[in-house]
């Protein structure tokens, strides 16, 4: 098996993908979506914790979600995850600005303005006439569906205000004038470029769209469209493709998948439950195929992936993995996503997309058989992997087939694994000379 891995990691595929994956990682553009997303790990475990504990809640103690306790106790998982684009944003901004020598702080919040401007345009005021501001804002569309476009305007916000400097569009200020001061009064015309840029996108969408779209919403619309049609048999296999490719250039791609197919597929699990209570055969349909996407540790059945690196000799690695192992157990993954990171990571993304195709297939193959029993029971919450199988189906054959998929899934990110542990080893070694050249 090492000699097999060795000759996969020594092959010229191999190397063309690690020679791809290090001009991305050494592009400044890449780097700072790697380190903003980075600095937003800590709430992501936050909010992951937290999950966990109402998810427990509600299965052991049957927690009530519409009681003020829960309420209460649930409100940092909606301050951290429910709020995520808007944090990315800021952290985007301010990585980029560092590595462009500029303010980070002012990038940042110039960022935030704007991302809150686009996602969440004031649109209405109060009954008296007078602006009802944060009531006309929706906070809800702040958090991970927006990312790719906290990603957008973290990175363009910088450029554009670059490029304002760069131009000597500035308010000039005497010598004299304490920096802190001067630093204020040059932000403000860059700034307020930034404002017209990104609130004027945001009205003009909302104007042509009656108010109905941000620019969030019309970049799901659009990439829905054609998603909408995809929902036959084989269809389900270019779905399953297009939400990994959609997770690693950082779109929510379970949100948008889910929300396109959404209607057809709570329909087709209504339409077994009801055949269930009146005790006929239930029905075969092919969106149950999009099960096999999170079957083991979330979106790209990533469990297996955070056990391997349990043991890596990767700091990295290691750390993360021992971060991600108990919300990978409740198909919670933001944490592998955006640590190890799989965004924009050109080794891990095959594995990233062949691990659900390959379930997929296995899962159609033992559908056909009749070796699984159909879906009946439409699971709309956090659940831990293998009983959330068994949830949805009542059947204990559905859980061996996801236990079998854990392996499965092993051998598929192994090799890939190994080839990035030892690209990681490499930068972290080459780090370690570099701290130790600089004392």
């Amino acid at each position: 098996m090492g000699s097999k891995i060795e000759r996969l990691a020594e092959s010229n595929f191999m190397k063309n993908l690690q020679k791809l994956s290090l001009k991305l990682t050494t592009n400044e553009i890449f780097a700072t979506i790697s380190g903003g997303m980075g600095a937003t790990m800590g709430l992501i475990m936050i909010g992951a914790v937290i999950q966990i504990i109402c998810a427990l809640g509600e299965l052991i103690f049957k927690w009530d979600p519409a009681s003020s306790s829960y309420i209460a106790f649930y409100m940092p998982y909606k301050l951290t995850m429910g709020l995520l684009g808007f944090f990315m944003c800021f952290s985007m901004a301010s990585n980029y600005a560092k590595r462009k020598k500029r303010n980070t702080m002012q990038a940042g919040f110039t960022a935030i303005v704007c991302y809150i401007l686009v996602m969440s345009p004031v649109v209405s005021a109060s009954a008296d006439g007078g602006a009802s501001f944060f009531d006309a804002l929706n906070l809800g569309s702040l958090g991970t569906g927006g990312m790719f476009v906290a990603l957008i305007i973290g990175i363009c916000s910088v450029a554009i205000s670059e490029f304002a400097i760069r131009h000597k569009w500035l308010i000039k200020l005497p010598d004299v004038v304490p920096e802190g001061i001067a630093n204020s009064f040059n932000a403000i015309i860059p700034t307020g470029i930034n404002i017209f840029v990104w609130y004027g996108l945001a009205i003009l969408i909302a104007s042509i769209s009656s108010g109905s779209l941000t620019l969030a919403s019309l970049i799901t619309k659009i990439l829905s469209i054609p998603i909408g049609y995809l929902t036959s048999t084989p269809g389900m296999f270019i779905i399953i493709i297009l939400c990994q490719l959609f997770w690693f250039f950082g779109i929510h791609g379970t949100g948008i998948i889910f929300n396109t197919i959404m209607i057809p597929y709570v329909t087709a699990y209504m339409t077994n439950s009801s055949l269930a209570a009146a005790g006929e055969p239930l029905q075969w349909s092919s969106l149950f195929l999009f099960g096999a996407i999170s079957i083991m540790g979330g979106t790209g059945n990533t469990l297996p992936l955070c056990i391997m690196g349990l043991k890596s000799k990767s700091k990295r690695i290691s750390a993360v993995s021992k971060a991600a192992v108990i919300p990978g157990i409740f198909n919670i993954n933001e944490p592998v996503i955006f640590g190890y990171p799989i965004m924009y990571n050109s080794i891990m993304l095959i594995p990233y997309i062949l691990c659900p195709l390959v379930v997929a297939l296995l899962m159609l193959i033992v559908y056909s058989f009749g070796l699984m029993a159909y879906p009946q029971v439409l699971i709309m919450t956090t659940l831990p992997i293998i009983f959330a199988t068994f949830m949805n189906s009542l059947d204990w054959r559905n859980c061996i087939f996801a236990i079998i998929t854990f392996p499965i899934c092993y051998l598929i990110y192994f090799p890939f694994f190994k080839v990035y542990e030892k690209q990681c080893l490499a930068q972290e070694a080459e780090e370690d000379a570099a701290q130790s050249n600089s004392k």
